[in-house]
């Protein structure tokens, strides 16, 4: 039997969720009064007797779930930060997804970075000006290959970006 997949919805900084029944199209407000206290899969019963798993994420940016060729440059302490733009790029890492404050990338291969370490990323847009971000930032989270970036200014301060992340 396969697996039923989780609808995913997002829990506002008021603690409140929207939740759509996929069964009748009903949406239903709810408040989240405990939020340690839920498992992070939830199965809600809908008025029509429908019952659905649910998962909530409480981000407080929108995350695109992205696919893109990415080259990532661990900096050093005093390093002045070079311009991947101009360098020869070797593909060194998948981008994951993208937010407002930051990225989840897959380095390939064997790499040693760690929490609070200061990276460079770049990584060419799948928009129609295949555009160019560069971004610097600190590593929030090293899973395995997986690597999370909080950039050190929002995505917001460059146009393409922003629009790019627009849902």
């Amino acid at each position: 039997m396969a697996e039923e997949l989780a609808q995913k919805v997002f829990v506002k900084e008021d603690s409140s969720a929207k939740i759509r029944c996929d069964a009748c199209g009903l949406v239903e407000t709810v408040r989240m009064q405990d939020l340690t206290s839920l498992a992070p899969v939830v199965r809600i019963r809908c008025a029509c007797a429908a019952v659905f798993p649910v998962r909530f994420e409480y981000r407080k940016f929108y995350r695109k779930a992205t696919n893109l060729e990415g080259t990532y440059y661990v900096l050093f302490d005093g390093q002045d930060v070079p311009d991947l733009s101009q360098a020869r790029k070797t593909t060194n890492c998948r981008i994951d997804n993208i937010s407002m404050h930051g990225a989840g990338f897959s380095a390939m291969g064997r790499h040693r970075i760690t929490k609070n370490a200061r990276l460079i990323l770049g990584f060419t847009l799948d928009n129609p000006n295949r555009t160019w971000v560069e971004k610097t930032g600190v590593v929030q989270l090293v899973e395995g290959a997986y690597i999370g970036l909080q950039f050190d200014e929002p995505a917001s301060t460059e146009r393409a970006l922003g629009f790019y992340l627009m849902p």
